[in-house]
């Protein structure tokens, strides 16, 4: 145990250059707010991935979400999880309660009520195309949560 210690002592006495302490976390994340309730109520949303970068446009029946972020893997499993919310909610009837759990997904821009939903995997990312009847309730509501989403490190793009 002796010559441990005088190994330790022997490098940390040595004139040698050092290399600067590097913060594990980069400078963006730790500028930063702390993890919230608005963390939580967002957790499924694909949108409210840290450093995600999304547009919003319209498309024939509905409109689009297109999702680039560096978690794609994560991206693209909330997105699937928003797909299956859906087809839940729409196979009970249009968008009504079916009674397996969860509340309602209305802090995310992607609108669950009374659409159908389609994933499907690009490069960096993955889309949502959101489809229903009633085409200008779904833009405007999807719009509608565009403007009030505040959640820090993600940004949506209108179009």
């Amino acid at each position: 145990m002796t010559r441990w210690i005088f190994v330790l002592a022997c490098a940390c006495g040595s004139d040698a250059p050092r290399e600067a302490a590097v913060d594990p976390k980069p400078p963006e994340a730790t500028a930063r707010k702390p993890p919230d309730q608005m963390d939580e109520k967002m957790r499924h949303c694909p949108l409210a991935l840290d450093g995600a970068v999304s547009t919003l446009e319209d498309i024939e029946g509905g409109v689009r979400f297109t999702i680039k972020v560096a978690n794609v893997a994560e991206v693209r499993k909330r997105a699937q999880h928003v797909v299956e919310f859906a087809a839940k909610r729409s196979r009970a009837g249009h968008g009504e309660f079916d009674g397996k759990g969860g509340g309602r997904m209305k802090n995310c821009p992607v609108v669950t009520d009374g659409v159908t939903i389609t994933a499907t995997d690009i490069d960096g990312g993955t889309t949502l195309e959101l489809v229903s009847t009633k085409v200008d309730d779904l833009r405007r509501e999807a719009r509608r949560r565009a403007d009030a989403f505040s959640f820090t490190g993600a940004t949506i793009v209108k179009r």
